[in-house]
């Protein structure tokens, strides 16, 4: 367990990623075959615990310390594990007993219910470094925060055995926990006689932000132009059991079945999810009621019919055509589409233009609040996972701007666990200018140096605690970018932001200032898509 530990403490305390991948391979090419079968389960978010949950570490520790000064503690670590890690008693009748990463996973998954797992897990905690306390209450509440994402995982992984990362990009939707074979194939070995390749979610090609400086780089011809929609990404297999993914390849087939199909051949289809309804599409907060659900009620299909925009094809009747050039693989789309002839699906159209000035047009003034903006592709680019490089851009339109006022303060996690760095902002409900109304949250759009301001200032204008939430005196004006709004029922002030985040820090700017929540509502436009 110190191993895995001391992979943890390196991965946070180091943001180079060289360096992430180096220590990530060194680990795995270290450690037995069990310990790197779970450290896998652990990196890749695969392992979920189910028994314990925030309140139940929480109350652990307050039945061992005085429940202020957890409470204190708290406060000023900003984490849950270090602090439950610092102050956990040392027991100096036990005997130190450091488990090896396999045997602690294997006597914890034996554990059936929540009281047999406290129990263990205070038996456990007498045992151990603090260190390894830390770490055992981040692998049961999850949000290990040390910046791996599978994609460094892939690319570690590629370093300790003969596969390169495309081949195990290509293959790494097909193993799951325990990962049979897995290492194994990475040596060298052929897959497993199980492996199944047909039902695999395909990792997606994405988009780079396009830059108005490529104007003069790239060649104008060469691309074509679709409408950016305010959905989900999603993949179709249309196989022998039919399935649907969500862009980290999770099996989101229950929250969709009219979008199920079934054949005896293979065809997988890219695109975007959105609700639709008599030719109209909805906004992204209908959408978010489909999502996760693993029933659907026939009241819901009814009201809510998710429908499928396709932008593009993998695989055509089992031909693998990610390696042909995107307009062919649009001609195949085209034909498959129609061949098709699904209510729920239907192809993304393509936009005329014929210069950079009408494409700037397009993209700023055609738009409702249910279309981000414009994708341009490349129509020589293959189908190639990650974003490679002059292949498909995404020109968002330029972001509402809108300027609010700080509510709350959180503390932030990882590196920002000392810090408040999560933010409420509210907007006045109307002229009077005295009540204000939670309009969303920000975390994000600051420097290192304003954050350390920002933190002082909830610090010297706290008027409340709430555990690791302060409210504020109204007194801080920031400007707050955002994508898109709509209408929201599940928000007290009755619209949602979308990608929320700190544009400027008005310092200067007086409260009085700030629009009232009927000025915001005007933002969204009335009336919806059409396609």
């Amino acid at each position: 367990m110190i191993d895995f530990s001391n992979l943890l403490d390196n991965l946070l305390l180091n943001s180079s990623k060289k360096k992430k991948i180096d220590f990530l391979s060194d680990y795995f090419q270290s450690q037995t075959q069990q310990n790197k079968i779970w450290a896998l389960s652990i990196l890749s978010k695969s392992f979920v615990n189910k028994l314990v949950k925030v309140k139940d570490i929480k109350e652990l520790l307050k039945g061992k310390v005085d429940e202020d000064l957890f409470l204190y503690s708290y406060d000023y670590v900003g984490d849950l594990a270090e602090t439950f890690s610092l102050l956990w008693p040392k027991d100096n009748s036990k005997i130190i007993n450091s488990q090896s990463l396999s045997s602690f996973m294997s006597s914890l998954e034996k554990q059936t219910s929540k009281d047999d797992l406290i129990i263990f897990l205070t038996n456990h905690f007498n045992t151990c470094l603090p260190n390894e306390i830390y770490t055992t209450i981040k692998i049961l509440l999850g949000g290990l925060r040390v910046g791996v994402s599978n994609e460094l995982l892939k690319e570690s992984l590629s370093k300790i055995g003969s596969r390169s990362k495309e081949e195990i990009e290509e293959n790494w939707y097909g193993f799951s926990f325990p990962y049979n074979g897995f290492f194994e194939w990475l040596k060298g070995e052929s897959l497993p006689k199980q492996f199944n390749s047909k039902d695999l979610f395909h990792s997606f090609m994405l988009s780079n932000p396009f830059n108005e400086n490529l104007i003069k780089k790239i060649e104008i011809k060469n691309y074509t132009c679709e409408y950016k929609w305010d959905g989900i990404r999603g993949q179709i297999t249309v196989s022998k059991n039919g399935k649907i993914y969500s862009r980290n390849g999770e099996d989101i087939t229950s929250s969709f079945p009219e979008l199920k199909i079934k054949s005896d051949k293979v065809s997988v289809l890219d695109g975007e999810l959105v609700v639709k309804k008599e030719n109209t599409i909805f906004s992204f907060n209908e959408l978010q009621k489909r999502i996760g659900r693993k029933k659907v009620s026939k009241k819901i299909l009814s009201d809510l019919p998710v429908h499928f925009i396709c932008y593009d094809i993998l695989f055509f009747n089992n031909l693998d055509v990610r390696k042909l050039p995107f307009f062919e693989r649009r001609v195949f789309l085209q034909n498959y589409i129609k061949k098709l002839n699904h209510p729920n699906i239907s192809i993304s159209p393509l936009i005329n233009f014929v210069s950079w000035s009408e494409l700037r047009s397009i993209k700023e003034n055609s738009f409702n609040n249910h279309i981000e903006g414009i994708m341009l592709k490349n129509k020589n680019s293959i189908y190639k996972s990650g974003r490679p490089a002059l292949c498909w851009y995404k020109w968002k339109r330029d972001p509402f701007l809108e300027d609010f006022i700080i509510m709350y303060a959180q503390r932030g996690h990882g590196k920002r666990s000392s810090f408040y760095s999560d933010f409420t902002f509210g907007c006045w409900i109307e002229n009077k200018i005295n009540t204000l109304v939670p309009i969303g949250k920000a975390y994000s759009g600051f420097t290192n140096d304003e954050l350390k301001k920002l933190d002082k200032w909830v610090r010297d204008n706290t008027l409340e605690r709430f555990g690791p939430v302060r409210s504020v005196k109204p007194g801080l004006v920031v400007e707050i970018a955002f994508d898109n709004l709509n209408f929201s029922n599940r928000h007290k002030s009755g619209i949602a932001l979308r990608f929320p985040r700190i544009n400027r820090i008005r310092w200067d700017k007086p409260i009085e200032e700030v629009c009232i929540l009927d000025d915001i509502k005007k933002l969204i436009k009335i009336g919806r898509a059409h396609v």
